[in-house]
């Protein structure tokens, strides 16, 4: 497939040991080649005008991915994405990149879950979509030796005076070609919760919804999400001046995605204290030994003392999980594991668009904690935290005892006097943790070239007393430099707010969101990112979807 020339892997290194000479990182080589799974030729949508003159639309943008592997077939795999992103709220759509050859070539198809896409059923006629998420587990009906592809999304509307929203999830039984089974789930109505939410009810929205296939239960698959409950609730409501309550939403599937059980609730810690506490960023993981389900997420707590499900009289934000050991049927309370002591990422040498005053801000996962699960059921997550440096960074916990106990926090990435963020977790087939991130380098005015990393290694360098025992390990380029300011811009300049790190044995296989030209300006997603800055859309093709094999 064609593309726009990208610097070859072996001189990355070159220049990322240039741009940040003065610092102490060290970086290991690259193992393999990293490809381009999207380009400016294959945008479902790029002719798509619903939803005009509400936010600004960056067209041949993609970002915000998430990837599965074929557990049948390592050459398959399949990268979703949001295709188009609004600046002020989801994207024309979401759509999947796929690969039955180990990703020598791609082929991107539209999802069905909104307008923009035109085999969208009726329940997920919507302006926007966004969150993508996407899992593969075993078997398809009549097949236990195929293997199913679950997505789901935040279906919304955006324009004036609406606010219908809703969870849908569609399959592939034919390794992300077509998708079937396409639909809005729905709420138990014991639970009081609308599913999905009509135009005129803007008391209820959904949110980062995520979605888990079993790994040894064929049809089986867990979707996990949080819905805000407020007086006057929208899209881009400012929940720190709003009064409002929180439920974390539960549903699944035991018949290979044709139906999904009703959505209820499984986490009410947030809800008893009072208003403005949530969770965000729900994530499943299934013991592949013991088959049971870990919740992780955000637990925030704005108001309330240590009675009514805030614990020990913790506030903020919190890095914590629930669990079932029954198919989702019961949870446990919420265990907090760590604070989550995110500052933001901002970059002081540049301007922020909307106002062209230092510094420019960049959107990332910053609440978002990303879990795993290794091979003998032992428990990692990973977070943005500032509590090493004052600068967020990439903090890891591990648990070996099914989440009783949690290690001391680390950082994960090599200190360089420059932020790190959007951290992934994953474990190999061997037990080896990798951790996958994003880290800035040196900026200046038009300038932000940031390159993505992994690092692999063992368990025990989590637990390890030794206080570098992660940080020291060698960092391997996966891509980059890129110039981030060519991201398009929605509260900040944005690739996501997490990537992807699915493994395949003892490998693993980076997906995320990289500039599409470089270090260059010439692919920027913005009329202008410098004083004057014009957020205006150029319509080029600033972010591109890779995927990396064999690391």
């Amino acid at each position: 497939m064609t593309h726009r020339a990208v610097a070859p892997v072996a001189s990355l290194i070159t220049i990322l040991g240039a741009v940040l000479c003065s610092t102490s990182l060290v970086v290991a080589a690259v193992k393999t080649v990293v490809t381009p799974a999207t380009t400016a030729t294959n945008d479902p949508f790029a002719g798509c005008t619903v939803g005009a003159g509400t936010g600004l639309s960056y067209v041949r943008s993609e970002v915000e991915p998430f990837g599965t592997v074929n557990p049948s077939d390592a050459l398959n795999m399949i990268a979703v994405f949001q295709q188009d992103r609004w600046s002020n709220g989801g994207a024309h759509g979401l759509a999947a990149s796929v690969t039955g050859n180990g990703g020598k070539s791609w082929t991107v198809v539209p999802l069905p879950f909104s307008t923009c896409a035109a085999d969208s059923p009726t329940d997920l006629q919507y302006e926007r979509a966004s969150d993508p998420w996407v899992s593969f587990g075993p078997g398809v009906p009549g097949n236990p030796k195929g293997a199913t592809a679950y997505t789901v999304s935040l279906s919304f509307n955006q324009s004036p005076g609406k606010n219908g929203n809703t969870v849908g999830a569609a399959v592939s039984y034919d390794g992300g070609a077509n998708w079937v089974h396409a639909q809005s789930l729905h709420g138990d109505a014991a639970t009081g919760v609308a599913l999905p939410v009509p135009d005129d009810n803007f008391q209820f929205f959904h949110d980062k919804e995520s979605v888990t296939a079993d790994p040894k239960l064929p049809g089986h698959a867990y979707a996990v999400w949080d819905v805000l409950i407020g007086p006057n609730m929208s899209v881009e409501a400012d929940l720190h001046a709003a009064a409002f309550t929180d439920f974390t939403l539960f549903s699944k599937t035991e018949d290979f995605g044709q139906t999904w059980s009703p959505a209820r609730v499984i986490n009410t810690s947030s809800h008893p204290t009072g208003q403005n506490n949530q969770t965000i960023g729900n994530v499943i993981v299934v013991d592949p030994v013991s088959g049971t389900l870990y919740d992780f997420f955000d637990q925030i707590f704005s108001t309330g003392s240590n009675a009514g499900g805030n614990p020990n009289g913790v506030h903020g934000f919190n890095v914590a999980f629930q669990k079932s050991t029954d198919g989702g049927n019961e949870w446990t309370a919420a265990q907090i594991i760590a604070p989550l002591l995110s500052v933001g990422v901002a970059d002081p040498n540049n301007v922020d668009p909307r106002t062209n005053k230092t510094p420019a801000p960049l959107r990332t996962g910053d609440i978002i904690p990303a879990p795993a699960i290794g091979p003998m059921g032992e428990l990692y997550v990973v977070w943005q935290d500032s509590r090493f440096s004052g600068r967020d960074e990439i903090a890891i916990s591990r648990s070996g005892d099914r989440g009783a106990t949690w290690s001391t926090p680390k950082r994960v990435n090599t200190p360089t006097g420059q932020p790190a963020f959007a951290g992934t977790v994953a474990v190999s087939s061997n037990g080896t943790v990798g951790v996958t991130y994003y880290q800035l380098g040196s900026t200046s005015p038009g300038s932000m070239p940031t390159s993505y990393f992994i690092k692999e290694f063992p368990p025990s360098a989590v637990t390890s007393m030794a206080p570098g025992s992660i940080e020291s390990v060698a960092a391997t380029l996966v891509a980059g430099p890129f110039n981030m300011l060519d991201a398009p811009f929605a509260a900040g300049y944005f690739t996501g707010d997490y990537e992807a790190l699915p493994t395949v044995g003892s490998n693993f296989v980076p997906i995320f969101v990289q500039g599409a030209c470089g270090t260059s300006l010439t692919c920027r997603a913005l009329t202008s990112v410098t004083p004057p800055a014009n957020r205006t859309p150029t319509g080029n093709d600033s972010t591109d979807v890779y995927v990396g094999t064999g690391f």
